[in-house]
């Protein structure tokens, strides 16, 4: 079976209850079985997507091998809070995308306990919740289908070591089964500071009866992961470099569905599930952004002192270098006269979900219908608390500063170490309901019309607090044009470089004391109706034509509403200021192609399609690193793709090509006052790509294959003008071996980036803070990488029948 092999039947609902044939779909659907996700053993959903399916492309501005951006169809899955998404991902019926920026989490989802991965492109009504661009639709497996035991152990390159088990049977003659499955994945990272530390485990209990059916899953993850940002393009002969470390964060996951169905009468079935998950996450992120505000040799960060920085109390004496005023270490680096902060933030999601459809197998005017009625509801509760703090950088690792909070005693740091704090509550509430119905006018040719109505409400409450500003001034202006300060830092002493005297820091003129809390407060409703209809017609039983046309809403987040301001720009994933009110998106898609099989061996699919987008979401940069979220007005994103895989005895071979172009189609000025015009290409998204697999059977119970995966150069982030050197492109060839000698065992080993190529999947404009220039940033992707491990399965572990 070739690696791309789809099953016979997809699904067309969240509940994973309506499904059609393959032949009957009206878009270009791709299928990803088990077994093709399991036998190039990727680590993680995004690696596996971007080596076997069209169209998809990674990009990974982090540095951490679970942190990807799978791009499809220039629509995003991101790992990254606040950055746009329009795919949505739905595992067993439950919504996978966090209710709070709405993105994919990759370490959260169990890669060993999927049984199919199916992408449904277009913008979908039957899916809801945001699905602008495709949705991914994973299934995981059973008892009935998986029985036996099977354990992998692995390790290879940057001290990677994994372990990798599953196990399910069957009950009560048949009347229950049960799956489940549990992993471990540990590693350095390619990079140096960058390792990872995954948990994950999966349980699933299933009841059959006469009629109905019920079944209960869990999921638990646990992970750590670490990355060190891009590189300026200068620092990338030696990839493995950091540029500032830490940058952490720490995930925590449980999910508990519950799902039913049940045969109301020979043409009427009722399915549907109720779901809760619990979702947490920590991370530390290290941001030398302050070095801009410190120019002097004598690590005097404003010349504005006694008036200007908090980090002016750490100065040296010019005459002494030796001493220091504040009595321990200086914040700054001793060689560069950088400042830096860390930025510690934490999110706590709770939500409850459901899905539930009627599906009618009708006969009206002698034609068959097949009708569904359906929807799915999801209300999250969100608490989110960041804290910015003033830190050191030392080399390149930005530490914390052992300050004193109890400030006057003792010699230590005398005022309030934090730039800001964050707090805030959000409440989203979203309801989808669709009607959907396929009428078969012949045997050959079959329409199909849905109209789905969505409704999303987003709630905020909290508060924005300065306590400095984000030079680390003590003294600064607020939005309302008044001066406040910070009154822990009166009486202290700093270096006055303008006059070269010690000046003791006083209540500013008209000043106000701080901290200056500003509120974080809205509530916004979106909703919208959303028709989809398409044609299938299949001249013959191993041909298919098809056409469709479908629209879908997107409401922004609350990440994305938090950060609307151009005149308060923030840094992702951080930084919270008012609540303006920003529009819907809404994408129009229109899709036509075809699919076939020769002599039953040979299968092949081809598309075009265009979606257009109005009020467009985006990040738009500015040269600090910092940006604001903003409706750019029409966007497009069209292209075609092209699919074809053969299976022979022993010789199996896929190939696809995708190309698609992203483009704004109004004009704006973007952060750095740059004009986009129309036909500009949107940053991020690579024009083409290319995959290639073959597998050879070499000899009993010998298997070889290898990949290729191309894809052309993007156009940085921050560059929406397109004026800058493009993100060149790449070409990277795997190769894997797979040796059963019995039924039992199985070894295998494989080779990522064979030759070695150094390359970058993501890129962003920004400031060097060690040379004081503007320059692109990349993050540099894995080098060559070897794997190896073993396979022993006992018992009948596999697919059959029933």
């Amino acid at each position: 079976m070739p690696d791309s092999e789809p099953p016979p039947i997809i699904v067309t609902a969240p509940s994973g209850s309506a499904t059609i044939t393959l032949a009957q779909s009206p878009v270009n659907v791709q299928v990803l079985s088990g077994a093709a996700l399991a036998r190039q053993h990727h680590a993680n959903l995004a690696d596996a997507l971007d080596s076997a399916l069209g169209s998809v492309t990674l990009g990974n501005g982090t540095g951490s091998p679970y942190q990807s951006d799978v791009v499809y169809r220039g629509f995003a899955a991101t790992a990254l809070p606040g950055s746009p998404t329009g795919l949505s991902v739905w595992l067993d019926g439950v919504r996978m995308n966090e209710p709070f920026g709405s993105i994919v989490n990759w370490d959260l989802i169990p890669i060993n306990a999927l049984a199919s991965v199916e992408v449904l492109p277009g913008a979908n009504p039957l899916f809801g919740l945001n699905t602008l661009g495709g949705a991914l639709v994973l299934t995981t497996k059973n008892g009935v289908s998986n029985r036996g035991l099977g354990v992998t152990i692995q390790g290879g390159a940057f001290a990677r070591r994994a372990v990798l088990g599953e196990a399910g049977g069957t009950l009560a003659d048949k009347k229950l089964d049960w799956f489940i499955s549990a992993n471990f994945d540990d590693q350095n990272g390619y990079r140096w500071y960058s390792p990872s530390r995954v948990g994950q485990g999966y349980g699933k209990l299933r009841w059959h009866g006469t009629v109905s059916h019920a079944e209960l899953g869990m999921v638990w993850a646990d992970s750590r992961l670490a990355g060190t940002q891009g590189l300026p393009v200068a620092l990338l002969a030696t990839p493995q470099v950091a540029y500032t470390w830490p940058d952490t964060v720490a995930n925590h996951q449980l999910v508990i569905n519950l799902k039913a169905d049940t045969m109301a009468s020979d043409t009427v079935k009722i399915s549907g599930n109720v779901y809760f998950r619990r979702s947490n996450s920590r991370s530390v992120n290290s941001n030398a952004s302050l070095g801009a505000a410190c120019t002097s040799a004598a690590y005097v960060c404003s010349a504005l002192a006694p008036g200007g920085s908090a980090l002016d109390l750490y100065a040296h004496n010019p005459f002494d270098p030796q001493a220091n005023y504040a009595g321990g270490l200086p914040i700054h680096d001793y060689t560069g006269g950088i400042t830096t902060t860390l930025i510690a933030s934490h999110t706590a999601q709770r939500t409850f979900g459901g899905n539930a459809l009627v599906d009618f197998d009708t006969v009206v005017a002698g034609l068959a219908n097949d009708l569904n009625l359906g929807g799915s509801i999801e209300t999250a509760v969100i608490s989110y608390a960041q804290a910015t703090a003033l830190a050191q950088l030392i080399d390149h690792q930005v530490l914390p500063q052992p300050w004193n909070l109890r400030y006057g005693s003792n010699a230590g740091f005398r005022g309030n170490p934090l730039i800001g704090a964050v707090a805030i509550q959000s409440h989203n509430d979203a309801a989808n309901l669709f009607v959907r119905d396929m009428v078969k006018l012949t045997g050959r040719l079959s329409l199909t019309a849905s109209l789905g109505y969505t409704r999303t409400r987003i709630s905020l409450s909290g508060t924005n607090t300065t306590f400095l500003d984000p030079a680390g001034s003590f003294i600064w202006i607020g939005v309302d044009g008044t001066t406040y300060y910070d009154p822990a830092y009166l009486g202290a002493r700093s270096w006055d470089e303008a006059t070269g005297m010690l000046a003791t820091v006083s209540v500013p003129r008209g000043g106000v004391a701080g901290p200056q809390v500003d509120p974080v407060n809205g509530s916004h409703v979106y909703h919208r109706f959303n028709p989809a209809m398409g044609a299938v017609w299949n001249p013959q039983p191993e041909i298919g034509l098809f056409a469709s046309y479908s629209e879908a809403m997107r409401a922004p987040t609350a990440i994305e509403l938090a950060c609307a301001d151009p005149a308060r720009p923030c840094a992702l994933p951080t930084g919270f200021n008012g609540d303006p009110a920003l529009q819907a998106v809404v994408a129009h898609s229109i899709e036509a192609g075809l699919r076939g099989a020769i002599m039953r061996r040979i299968s092949f699919n081809a598309a075009v399609y265009r979606t257009q987008v109005s009020s467009d979401i985006q990040f738009i940069y500015a040269p600090s690193g910092l940006g604001y979220f903003a409706n750019l007005g029409r966007t497009a994103r069209r292209g075609f793709e092209l699919g074809l895989s053969a299976d022979w005895p022993t010789l199996q071979l896929s190939a696809s090509y995708g190309r698609v172009v992203a483009t704004y189609r109004d004009s704006f000025v973007d952060a750095a006052g740059d004009a986009i015009t129309p036909g500009s290409r949107i940053t991020g998204i690579p024009a083409q790509s290319i995959k290639l697999r073959t597998s050879w059977q070499a000899g009993r119970g010998v298997l070889i294959g290898a990949n290729l995966v191309a894809v052309s150069r993007q156009f940085a982030h921050g560059d929406e003008a397109n004026i800058h050197p493009a993100v060149p492109g790449y070409a990277v060839v795997n190769f894997d071996v797979q040796i059963t000698p019995s039924r039992r065992f199985s070894l295998f080993a494989k080779i990522t980036n064979l030759f070695d190529v150094h390359y970058a999947t993501s890129g962003v404009l920004g400031g060097d803070i060690f040379t004081g220039t503007s320059t692109q940033f990349r993050t540099p992707a894995a080098g060559r990488a070897v794997l190896g491990g073993i396979t022993c399965t006992l018992g009948k572990h596999g697919r059959e029948d029933g």
